[in-house]
């Protein structure tokens, strides 16, 4: 897993009211648009949701960490590193 995505992950598993793409870039000193660009990521595999709709433009979207899925995807990269 790449290390600013498992970064994503472990810092929105401390915030359970969730954050802003800008919250995590200044906390995990990242650039804005690679935070967003992985988060887009997350979302869009259903580990990070968000409450953002599809215009986002001028909104804050915040988002959280769906445990549940975050751990079927663990589940399955297990499944796969041991050849299941």
């Amino acid at each position: 897993m790449n290390r600013v995505r498992a970064e994503i992950i472990r810092y929105l598993a401390t915030e359970s009211a969730g954050a802003t793409s800008g919250q995590i870039a200044r906390d995990l000193e990242a650039t804005y648009q690679t935070i967003f660009r992985h988060l887009q990521d997350l979302e869009g595999q259903g580990i990070v949701e968000s409450d953002g709709t599809s215009n986002r433009h001028g909104q804050r979207v915040i988002y959280r960490l769906d445990k549940q899925e975050r751990d079927r995807a663990l589940s399955n990269y297990a499944k796969y590193l041991d050849g299941k």
